[in-house]
């Protein structure tokens, strides 16, 4: 089992405070009034000074730009020159390392010291899924499972089907058995697309004819048996959901490290997709029943206790009639429940940096805790980029995507092009408004306030 992270800080202000985790989780720590270790007085410390990601057995910390940088076992890491000023400063590579048990970390006056407990030896050497080599070096002695190498990951995460093709073929016990659709019931076609959550693949059914997305998902940690079962848990709740702007879930198995989704096919592509068709961005009149269509679906999911946690121009598909696209929103519950599983490896401070645009600011704060609410900013970016092809925080080229979300300024819609409508423009900034008490509350306040401005 992985055990616990705990984190202790035996200097400072608050010597003696600790910090347990035993599931993926984040911890801020600055002179802001957000950061759950928030030390006002130390001027040493930046507004926001580090952030540090657990998944145990695996700890990571991220320094952001601070002036005068981040200390581990003496060595210093970030931190600004003399006359730097924090936007030169981040610029530069932003610095993150992993930590082991036993390890120290100072910042200003502040050392805290991070204990690995309750995690068990692999007795076993670990062999990488792929290559069959011995890798326990590489993954760590603390975690047990399914395991696929750093080497055999790069040559095969943007394109997995072969993958889990042969893995599937060698495996003799396979739990998806039981499940009602199989995915040797089908024609594996071309590759749709891939990022770093995963591969799309076209498939068809051998029998029906029928077409279906295929999604591969590759863990990016060792795999164990409980972590499996409670992802593939936690998934199958997902499929008993009906609506028609929702992807319909189909099936889903899993073989070891590897996971696979079948899902209804969208033949539009995405809105990603029919941005770049336009050249960057879409016209009102096509982007208007795009958006209220997607909120139809989110305010679905919503009244359903559904939170999607990865809204952005990718995750919603088009499907229907060529000129009459219908929106659908895709891949629910897929990012939230392999980051809470442990599964995507480091995601606050590894390179997801395709979702952080259309990530909220307490998304980074309250990891565990992303509301209704987080899905209404996450959707309003979405339809201000479908707009105007720009992002809403002013973000300066080479700066830590982490600092634009957690200072980075939203520029109002109207700021960008004076030519959209007033009310419309009002619905947009009030749903990326920073304090979440100052948004709608959920994606049907959205939609019903969106329909009032369209009028």
């Amino acid at each position: 089992m992985p055990g616990k992270i705990i984190l202790t800080i035996t200097a400072g202000p608050m010597e003696g405070k600790a910090f347990t985790f035993e599931e993926h989780d984040t911890l801020l720590c600055g002179r802001m009034g957000d950061c759950h270790v928030c030390l006002p007085d130390d001027r040493q410390i930046s507004r926001h000074h580090f952030l540090l990601e657990v998944n145990p057995p695996d700890v990571r910390i991220r320094d952001l730009g601070s002036l005068h940088g981040t200390y581990i076992n003496g060595q210093k890491y970030g931190g600004r020159e003399k006359r730097e000023t924090p936007e030169e400063g981040a610029k530069r590579e932003y610095p993150q390392v992993d930590l082991h048990g036993g390890d120290e970390v100072k910042v200003g006056a502040t050392v805290f010291h991070v204990r690995l407990e309750g995690a068990v030896a692999s007795v076993e050497p670990v062999r990488c899924q792929r290559c069959g080599n011995k890798v326990s070096a590489e993954v760590g002695a603390a975690q047990q499972g399914a395991y696929v190498c750093a080497r055999c990951r790069e040559q095969v995460e943007q394109d997995p089907l072969a993958l889990l093709m042969a893995v599937l073929d060698r495996a003799v016990m396979r739990d998806h058995r039981q499940q009602e659709i199989q995915i040797e019931d089908y024609e594996m076609g071309k590759l749709l697309g891939a990022g770093g959550m995963g591969a799309v693949y076209l498939a068809q059914h051998k029998r029906t004819r029928e077409q279906a997305a295929v999604k591969v998902m590759l863990a990016k940690v060792r795999v164990s048996d409980d972590a499996r079962r409670q992802f593939l848990r936690e998934i199958e709740t997902t499929r008993r959901l009906r609506h028609p702007h929702v992807v319909r879930f189909l099936s889903h198995g899993a073989e070891g490290s590897l996971f696979y989704f079948l899902l209804e096919y969208c033949a539009g592509g995405s809105v990603a997709d029919l941005m770049k068709r336009r050249g960057g961005r879409l016209a009102l009149e096509e982007a208007r029943p795009i958006m209220l269509q997607a909120l139809q679906g989110l305010a679905y999911l919503h009244e359903q206790g559904f939170v999607h946690r990865d809204l952005k121009p990718h995750n919603i598909l088009l499907a229907g009639q060529a000129g009459v696209p219908v929106a659908k929103i895709s891949d629910l519950g897929l990012a939230k429940n392999f980051e809470q599983a442990g599964l995507s490896g480091m995601t606050a401070t590894g390179s997801y940096a395709g979702s952080f645009p259309f990530m909220p600011r307490e998304q980074v704060i309250n990891f565990k805790r992303v509301q209704p609410v987080s899905d209404v900013w996450a959707m309003g970016a979405t339809c201000y980029t479908m707009l105007t092809g720009t992002f809403p925080r002013t973000h300066r080229r080479g700066e830590d995507p982490m600092l634009a979300i957690l200072h980075g300024e939203i520029v109002p819609l109207r700021q960008r092009d004076p030519q959209f409508p007033v009310r419309l423009a009002e619905v947009i900034d009030q749903s990326l408004a920073s304090k979440e008490g100052e948004r709608f509350r959920h994606a049907g306040e959205m939609y019903e306030a969106l329909v009032k401005a369209s009028e």
